[in-house]
């Protein structure tokens, strides 16, 4: 029938982009185990990702985008603060007696998910520029708590109102959210075309630089060293469990189906990249940290397809 070709096509370009992003991650990894870049390189490459490309690409899915998804929006960032809050709480009891080496990393991994790098990259595979749109207001009570409670794993009173509130407001992701929302009303504003190719022209660096910072990653990461029973615990609960609750949240409020679609792939991304990167400034277990995200990245591989599809059956 006509709706099972479009489920096998959906199903082909869903693994299609998958396999693409999975060579561009081996051919990061390749790289820096080459030494062709540098640990201080896949430092200056993820500050341009974070402070260019993934701004452009923001801006560019609003470009797209008008009024009449504001309200979905609005639902997408309720959810969203709620899935935090829900993560933060869990957390909270789930590793009390832990020692402090791990705590942390692995309350900061269970609550926070690869939704921007990764995240974004997927959302636009897969729904293009409207599913973009909610991807990007999706991380703003995301970032509001990374930059808070998140702190807080690893320091005690690190996440006070007042630093939360200036790296959230200043950081070039929520900037780019925020013009773009104040774009949606003034459709009649059109950007010069010198002007807008040029945000085009670093949207479409997206993925290949995502994955080839994450392969610089994995190329820097021992992977015979890195299994251990937490690391087998986050995964299921990162790729499994918690996406798992979501799908059946959105489908029992009867969400708009492409608003759960994109809330539900958001929760199923692997450990977030910044896991690692706090650990090491706060004396963590550095190793274990970057194993989470290595190892939970390389099984999203599979899991991720596997969410696209099953989401697309549940809310069809």
């Amino acid at each position: 029938t006509a709706k099972e070709e479009n489920t096998m096509v959906d199903m082909k370009s869903l693994l299609t982009m998958q396999g693409m992003m999975f060579t561009m991650l081996l051919v990061g990894v390749f790289i820096r185990r080459k030494g062709i870049v540098t640990s201080e390189g896949r430092k200056s490459l993820t500050n341009l990702l974070v402070n260019l490309i993934l701004p452009c690409n923001i801006l560019y899915a609003f470009s797209k985008s008008d009024t009449s998804a504001f309200r979905s929006m609005l639902v997408v960032i309720i959810m969203s603060a709620l899935i935090q809050l829900t993560w933060y709480i869990l957390s909270k009891f789930l590793w009390k007696n832990m020692d402090d080496s791990r705590r942390g990393i692995m309350r900061y991994a269970f609550q926070f998910a690869n939704c921007g790098y990764l995240g974004n990259p997927v959302i636009e595979g897969l729904y293009g520029a409207p599913g973009l749109v909610y991807a990007s207001v999706f991380l703003l009570p995301v970032r509001i708590f990374m930059w808070s409670v998140g702190l807080d794993c690893f320091q005690e009173g690190a996440g006070s109102f007042s630093k939360t509130l200036k790296r959230t407001i200043t950081h070039p992701c929520v900037l780019a959210t925020i013009i773009g929302v104040v774009w949606m009303f003034f459709p009649q504003v059109k950007l010069p075309d010198f002007l807008y190719n040029t945000i085009y022209g670093f949207n479409q660096c997206l993925t290949p630089m995502t994955m080839l910072t994450i392969g610089f990653i994995m190329g820097e990461t021992d992977m015979r060293r890195i299994f251990c029973r937490d690391l087998g615990v986050i995964t299921v609960l990162r790729l499994g469990i918690q996406p798992l609750i979501v799908l059946g949240v959105c489908y029992l409020l009867h969400l708009e189906p492409l608003v759960a679609e994109v809330i539900t792939v958001l929760v199923s991304m692997p450990v977030a990249n910044t896991t690692a990167l706090l650990a090491s400034q706060h004396d963590c277990d550095y190793g274990f940290a970057s194993g989470l995200v290595v190892f939970t990245t390389l099984v999203s591989m599979v899991t991720i397809p596997v969410y696209g599809m099953l989401v697309g059956v549940v809310f069809a």
